[in-house]
C-alpha cells in the first residue's frame, strides 16, 4: 500500500478518472479552491502510481494486484466535474458534488446525496441509494490525452531486447485493455440484459445485474432504471422522461409528479404507484396475470370475445388536458399486481404556471355522436376530451 497526500488546484484540470481493483472510495464537495486526495492507493512501490494530471483529467490509477485502496478525494463543490470511475469491487460515497458522473463497479455498494449535475451508475451486483439529486446541465466530457508510458520490469540480461519489448506490450495492452473495459461495460451491459433505454441521454440513471435501487427526494428531466434482481423504491420526486424495468422485483413509487413521459415495466413483481394530488397524466395500465387495482376511475379495455380469467387493460386519466397534451404513462407487468393511487396533498416540486392559477374547467361535448365505436371512446378518454364518468356511461350504450 502507498500512502498518498496530495494537493492541486481547481483550475490545474477539470476530469478525475479513477481505476482500482477494489476498496472504498469517498468524493466530498468541499468549500475553497483545491482539490485534496488523501488516503491509501494499492500499489507495490509508489513510484508505481499513475497519479497525477494529465492534460486535462487527474489520473488515479491503483494496482490490479496489491490490495484493496482506501481514499477520500475533496473538491470545490463550486465546479462542475466530470468523474469517471471504474472498480471491480468498491463502496463508493458521493456527497455535495456537482458532476457528470460515470461510475461502474462489478459489485459493492453505492450511496450518493446531495448531488447535482448527470449521473450514471452500473454495476452487477450492488445497492444504489440517491437521496437528495438535481439534474443540472454540465460541460463536455473533456478529451483524454493519451501519454506514452514505458513499462519498465526487472527481467534478466538474457531476455534482450526481445523480452523488454514483449514486457513493454504486455503492460499497454493490460493498461488498454482496462481503460476499455471501464468505459465500454455499461454500454454492453445494458444492451446484453435490458436492450437500449427510450430515454435518451438520462439525466439519472441506474443499472444494475442484481441489487436493489433507492431514489428519494430527487428532480429529473430525464431517468432511467433497471435490474434483473431486486426491488426499486421512488420516493418524493419530479420526474420528466422516465423508463423503469425490472426482471424480477417489485416496483414502489411514491408521492412522484410524472413532467413527461413513463414506462414502467416488470417481468415478475408488483407495481405499487402512488401519485401526487396535482398530477396531469394519461394512464395505460396492462397485466397479464395479475390483477388491477386503482382508486382512481379507470376503463377497462376488452377484446372481442371471452374475456380473460387473468389479467387485463386499463386507461383513463388523471387531472385536466389544459395545454392539448398530457404525458402519459405506461405500466406493464407480466406476473404481478398494479395498484394506482393519487396521494390527497401536492407535490413539493409543483409551480402553478399562469393558466394554472384558476380553476380548471372540463369540457363536456354538447353531442357525442362522433363517438360511435369503443374506440372511438378510448381514444377520446386517452386524450383528456372527456371524463371517465362520461366515457363509462358511453361504454355502456354500445351493444355486446
Amino acid at each position: 500500500m502507498a500512502r498518498v497526500e496530495q494537493t492541486w488546484s481547481a483550475s490545474d484540470f477539470d476530469a478525475i478518472g479513477i481505476r482500482a481493483h477494489q476498496g472504498k472510495f469517498v468524493i466530498q464537495g468541499i468549500d475553497g479552491d483545491k482539490v485534496k486526495l488523501e488516503g491509501n492507493i494499492a500499489a507495490r512501490y509508489t513510484r508505481n502510481l499513475i497519479l497525477g494530471p494529465v492534460g486535462r483529467w487527474l489520473q488515479i490509477y491503483s494496482s490490479w494486484q496489491y490490495g484493496e485502496s482506501q481514499f477520500t478525494l475533496q473538491l470545490p463543490k463550486s465546479k462542475i466535474w466530470t468523474i469517471d470511475i471504474f472498480s471491480g469491487k468498491a463502496q463508493f460515497k458521493a456527497e455535495n458534488i456537482q458532476a457528470h458522473l460515470h461510475a461502474w463497479f462489478g459489485k459493492g455498494e453505492v450511496q450518493i446525496e446531495n448531488c447535482r449535475g448527470v449521473f450514471t451508475v452500473t454495476s452487477g451486483n450492488a445497492d444504489v441509494r440517491v437521496k437528495h439529486f438535481v439534474e443540472i446541465a454540465t460541460p463536455e466530457v473533456p478529451p483524454l490525452i493519451k501519454e506514452e508510458k514505458h513499462v519498465k520490469f526487472d527481467e534478466p540480461e538474457s531476455w534482450g531486447d526481445w523480452g523488454a519489448e514483449m514486457g513493454e506490450r504486455w503492460g499497454q495492452w493490460g493498461e488498454e485493455f482496462g481503460n476499455q473495459f471501464g468505459e465500454e461495460f455499461g454500454e454492453k451491459f445494458l444492451r446484453q440484459f435490458f436492450g437500449h433505454s427510450p430515454v435518451p441521454n438520462p439525466g439519472l440513471a441506474v443499472q444494475t445485474g442484481k441489487g436493489d435501487i433507492e431514489l428519494e427526494d430527487f428532480d429529473v428531466k430525464t431517468c432511467s432504471i433497471s435490474t434483473a434482481r431486486g426491488d426499486a423504491r421512488l420516493k418524493q420526486g419530479r420526474v420528466g422522461n422516465f423508463y423503469a424495468k425490472i426482471i424480477s422485483g417489485d416496483i414502489n413509487c411514491e408521492s412522484l409528479l410524472p413532467a413527461g413521459d413513463w414506462n414502467i415495466r416488470a417481468n415478475r413483481g408488483d407495481v405499487h404507484l402512488s401519485l401526487s394530488a396535482d398530477t396531469r397524466t394519461r394512464l395505460d395500465v396492462t397485466t397479464r396475470h395479475g390483477e388491477i387495482t386503482s382508486k382512481t376511475p379507470l376503463v377497462r379495455v376488452t377484446r372481442q370475445g371471452p374475456e380473460s380469467w387473468h389479467g387485463g387493460r386499463m386507461v383513463g386519466s388523471i387531472g385536466a388536458n389544459t395545454d392539448g397534451k398530457l404525458p402519459e404513462i405506461k405500466v406493464s407487468t407480466l406476473n404481478g399486481d398494479i395498484e394506482i393511487k393519487t396521494e390527497s396533498g401536492a407535490s413539493k416540486y409543483y409551480e402553478k404556471t399562469e393558466n394554472e392559477n384558476s380553476p380548471a374547467v372540463t369540457v363536456i361535448p354538447q353531442s357525442v355522436s362522433v363517438y360511435d365505436t369503443p374506440l372511438a371512446v378510448l381514444t377520446a378518454l386517452s386524450d383528456g376530451k372527456i371524463s371517465v364518468d362520461e366515457a363509462e356511461r358511453l361504454l355502456r350504450g354500445f351493444k355486446p
